[in-house]
């Protein structure tokens, strides 16, 4: 008689990749993310205006010293007031409404805006 014998380690070989592919995955998107913050406070010593595109409710909870104000709500009426040609740092929670910031901008005709991310990840790169 044949005994059926069952390859117990191929699932643990498997589960072991995935976990180590969400790893570099995780370490990836974080330095991918410090990345952006490190340009983002480069522009800001060279004198960058800051923009906080969240509410004006999360901007009261916690901010970066120095930032203005903008929701991405109002930003086509709010950002009027800034010179165009101008570094521009636009931040957010996560980065999302800020990349949606930075194309409105464009489309309003400033010539250098920078996703900073989000508040978090640009208090963390601060230098």
């Amino acid at each position: 008689m044949e005994r059926l014998t069952v390859d117990t380690q191929t699932p643990f070989k498997h589960m072991l990749l995935i976990l180590l592919a969400a790893i570099i995955a995780i370490f990836s998107i974080h330095a991918l993310a410090s990345k952006r913050s490190d340009i983002a406070w480069q522009a800001l010593e060279q004198g960058a205006v800051l923009i906080d595109v969240r509410t004006a409710s999360e901007y009261r909870a916690d901010h970066i010293e120095g930032a203005v104000n903008m929701p991405l709500s109002s930003l086509s009426k709010l950002a009027n007031v800034i010179d165009r040609d101008k570094t521009v740092v636009v931040y957010c929670r996560s980065g999302s409404r800020a990349s949606h910031a930075k194309r409105y901008l464009y489309d309003m005709g400033f010539t250098n805006v920078l996703n900073g991310g989000g508040l978090e990840e640009m208090l963390e790169s601060k230098p």
